[in-house]
């Protein structure tokens, strides 16, 4: 099934098992499309309309910690393609951007933009420090950090099983924290 949604859209597909919101807009009627399924181990997630457009984020299975996201026209084409870690807040890879009839139009290295401390680094500080687990994938979805590009700096926030979040700021330069703080409560 998810073959046939991976570069175009298939409508009728969205049609027969997609949960459809009416919506009522200034210039008539629409519908807003949402659809969530699992296969081969991927979690797939779909919803937009004809109007703007569609995202799809698909979540292989762990211990993978990025996410596979995809931008569609509101014809269907696919616009914009690649991948993102830390709750989806930071793109990494090559990522491919398409026009309106699905044609490749260009690419952009999003891994050009790290310092020397980049993501697999911190992926390998968060597995030591005890907040992921880079062999099992636990606490992957526990886990929100995004790279601030100006400042060449991290910023990380781990929620444990009992609660206790860990605030960081980390030197994307040298991998050292620069600020932490913990404090008990509070869900990403």
């Amino acid at each position: 099934m998810m073959n046939d949604i991976i570069d175009k859209l298939n409508f009728d597909l969205l049609d027969q098992y997609a949960e459809k919101t009416l919506m009522d807009g200034s210039s008539g009627k629409y519908f807003n499309y949402y659809w969530s399924f699992t296969e081969n181990d991927i979690k797939t997630t779909l919803f937009g309309n004809k109007r703007n457009r569609f995202v799809m984020w698909q979540i292989p299975p762990p211990p993978v910690f990025f996410k596979i996201y995809k931008e569609y026209h509101p014809n269907g084409y696919l616009k914009v393609k690649g991948k993102r870690m830390g709750g989806g807040a930071t793109m990494i890879g090559e990522w491919e951007y398409y026009d309106e009839l699905g044609q490749l139009i260009s690419k952009k290295d999003e891994d050009k933009k790290f310092s020397k401390f980049g993501y697999n680094e911190l992926l390998l500080f968060l597995h030591q420090q005890g907040h992921i687990n880079l062999e099992t994938g636990e606490n992957r979805e526990d886990v929100d950090f995004g790279y601030d590009v100006e400042k060449k700096e991290w910023g990380v926030y781990a929620v444990s099983k009992s609660y206790w979040t860990t605030e960081m700021v980390i030197d994307g330069e040298t991998g050292a924290i620069k600020s932490q703080k913990e404090y008990q409560g509070g869900i990403i």
